[in-house]
């Protein structure tokens, strides 16, 4: 079996000798557009982290595997067409819930407490003691909209340390201890609201100008899925202090997707995508990536998508 890694991975010395006992692994630390067009052909299983496979994918063998390492899926174009030709594409699934989870909630504490603030004054000089005012996170409403892996395990969190949990999805999750409500209800009763569900066709701008506005005052929204925030409409509650922000938003290139006005608010925290980014997810992403190839290479492909 023919194997192209595109971009440099980082694996440990285990992982690569797993890998490479399943047939001639070519690797590279990166590749250009035309470069991957080149290099893929005649590969069994191409595999990709940061890399769009879109422009090339159409052009892999038949049959041959895509593996993604990513959980998300959906930037990848023309998987349809790629699956009629033969060619499947497997992702990662719940390698990083507990590194998302954790840092989810490191947004609340951060904000709550306003963290960030105190460390930047203090570093200016700054040494007036009590001046910043925080909020105390037990016996607030936490709500979780998408109670997936992420938001059931932030949930869990949240009732560790002593907060009611409320949970919105289109199909309700009947959980013990979690109560299910509109979304109307989540975001008028929640001192915390937490975005936990994927990005799609449904959740894009789902929290725009009539739902922003129904959140409590003082309410701390926070998440780490880039797109289900209407921006423009967030903007005006965050300048007047109705509500406070955390997230770990998309990055595009070396550039942060957000305008000035927003990182200088004092009631926001934001962090450059790092949520999932764990010593102990990155174990379990290139383990679980290799799982999918060698499923692949004995006839029983998993964690394939549509």
């Amino acid at each position: 079996m023919k194997l192209v890694i595109l971009e440099k991975l980082e694996m440990t010395d285990q992982q690569i000798r797993r890998l490479s006992e399943l047939g001639d692994v070519a690797w590279y630390d990166s590749s250009t557009e035309q470069e991957c067009r080149e290099r893929i052909q005649g590969a069994d299983v191409v595999v990709v982290d940061w890399i769009d496979p879109s422009p090339f994918i159409l052009q892999m063998k038949s049959p041959s595997l895509l593996a993604l390492m990513s959980s998300g899926y959906a930037w990848v174009q023309h998987r349809q067409e790629a699956r009629e030709r033969g060619v499947l594409i497997s992702n990662v699934p719940g390698y990083a819930t507990e590194a998302v989870a954790e840092h989810l909630l490191g947004l609340v504490f951060c904000v709550a407490r306003k963290i960030m603030v105190g460390d930047r004054d203090l570093r200016a000089g700054k040494k007036q003691k009590g001046y910043l005012r925080g909020v105390e996170l037990k016996g607030r409403r936490l709500g979780v909209i998408g109670l997936g892996q992420i938001g059931l395990r932030l949930a869990e969190l949240g009732r560790l340390i002593g907060m009611e949990v409320v949970t919105y999805n289109r199909t309700p999750k009947r959980m013990k201890g979690i109560g299910d409500v509109s979304l109307e209800e989540l975001l008028s009763s929640s001192e915390i609201v937490a975005i936990c569900c994927p990005l799609n066709d449904s959740s894009r701008g789902m929290l725009d100008k009539t739902s922003l506005c129904r959140m409590k005052e003082g309410a701390i929204l926070v998440g780490a899925t880039w797109g289900v925030v209407s921006l423009e409409h967030l903007l005006p509650l965050l300048r007047s202090k109705r509500i406070a922000f955390g997230f770990d938003v998309a990055v595009e290139g070396s550039e942060i997707a957000l305008p000035g006005e927003l990182l200088a608010l004092d009631n926001v925290v934001v962090t450059p995508h790092i949520a999932f980014n764990t010593s102990e997810a990155k174990v379990r992403q290139v383990d679980t990536c290799i799982s999918n190839i060698e499923a692949f290479k004995e006839g029983r492909p998993t964690n394939v998508v549509d």
